[in-house]
Formats: C-alpha cells, sequence, structure tokens
C-alpha cells in the first residue's frame, strides 16, 4: 500500500486503467486527499479515435463515444 502523505489537497490521481481495474487506487487516492481522480478511459477514446484518424481521415466525436461507454456499462464509472 502506498503512504497517504504521497497525496495533498492539490494533487491529481490518475489510473490508465478502467473500469474495475481503476477503482482500488482511485478510492485510495479520493480517500488520501486528491483533489482529482482520473480513470484511463479518456485516454482509450482519444487513441482509438486518432487511429480511426489516420486510417479514415476523419475524426470521431469523441464526446459521443466517452458519454456512449459510460452510460451503456455501470463499471466503466470509478470510484464516485
Amino acid at each position: 500500500t502506498l503512504p497517504m502523505s504521497l497525496v495533498g489537497a492539490r494533487s491529481a490521481a490518475v489510473d490508465l486503467s478502467y473500469g474495475e481495474a481503476a477503482i482500488p487506487f482511485l478510492a485510495w487516492a479520493r480517500a488520501a486527499g486528491a483533489r482529482d481522480v482520473v480513470d484511463g478511459l479518456g485516454m482509450l477514446v482519444e487513441q482509438a479515435a486518432e487511429s480511426f484518424a489516420l486510417w479514415h481521415g476523419v475524426h470521431p466525436d469523441t464526446d459521443a463515444v466517452y458519454a456512449d461507454l459510460r452510460a451503456r456499462n455501470a463499471a466503466l464509472v470509478t470510484a464516485d
């Protein structure tokens, strides 16, 4: 376990995992006082969009994709 003293009121915690895999770390960071906690779903969506754009020449609307993934699967919602 990481010491809680690593996190301060201005800390941000980022786990590149998403869904259930990210919950333990993000819950710990929030309990330790991190101001912001973020899982890796945004990175997954943005990397997929960049790949799509490279292959097809069109950049998809990532806001819509991100919202759809969050709405479809409650497991993707992290330690809130």
